[in-house]
């Protein structure tokens, strides 16, 4: 039976988990070029587009391949490229639209400014098709008028069955790769075994808003919530 992309893209995923010595993060080589010359150079874009690269080219799509390649720095241009041309999906994900642990109004703000009312995310608008969240509330206020959020578990328990995605934090300045409730994340200022590679539940995942851009193999299992925008 011919693989599905995210079939392909979580082969190349448990490849780089189970088999990196030779790999450091990027920060390091380039600090330290003679000592790691022998190194692959990561970091959370890189890794990323190993995968989607790598599953293009596994699905005989060549030119597409070449394309994220191409769009290795820019990432929320690389997520609206996969929706616009490849028919991904974009699922915004908050863990508390109200009270975000870490107090930054920039997570207040991507929901009800931009998600809420156009349905798009980042000064890139990548559109958004689906939301996934408050299924991590914070226990304390930080919008004083708010009342505390309500957790909401059935969205969640219905991504973690997701096999891959896209994941971007910051407006697109952190990415990293989704797979069954899980991130992904290579880290440019660690070398192999020291936390180069991270693997870390979605709900407990530090990066508290963004969006994850998934494939057209995984709709018919995305049966969360829907945006509505007019």
């Amino acid at each position: 039976m011919t693989k599905t992309f995210s079939q392909h893209a979580v082969d190349k995923i448990n490849s780089i988990m189970n088999d990196h010595s030779n790999h450091v993060g990027s920060q390091l080589k380039i600090g330290n070029p003679t000592k790691y010359k022998n190194h692959i150079s990561s970091d959370c874009i890189t890794m990323a587009i190993w995968v989607l690269k790598y599953s293009f080219e596994k699905l005989g799509k060549l030119n597409s391949s070449k394309r994220v390649g191409g769009l290795g720095e820019k990432g929320t241009e690389l997520a609206k490229y996969l929706i616009n041309t490849h028919n991904w999906k974009g699922v915004y994900y908050n863990p508390d639209i109200n009270h975000p642990s870490d107090g930054l109004g920039e997570h207040i703000a991507s929901y009800y400014n931009q998600v809420k009312k156009s349905c798009t995310y980042s000064v890139s608008r990548v559109p958004i098709s689906n939301t996934l969240i408050n299924y991590n509330p914070s226990k304390n206020k930080v919008t004083t008028y708010l009342n505390l959020t309500k957790k909401k578990d059935a969205d969640y328990n219905t991504f973690a069955n997701i096999p891959f995605g896209l994941g971007m934090s910051s407006g697109g300045r952190h990415v990293w790769l989704y797979s069954k409730e899980f991130v992904y994340e290579s880290h440019w200022e660690k070398e192999a075994g020291d936390g180069l590679y991270t693997k870390t539940q979605l709900k407990m995942f530090p990066w508290l808003s963004g969006i994850i851009v998934v494939p057209p193999d995984t709709h018919n299992l995305l049966t969360i919530t829907s945006t509505n925008c007019k």
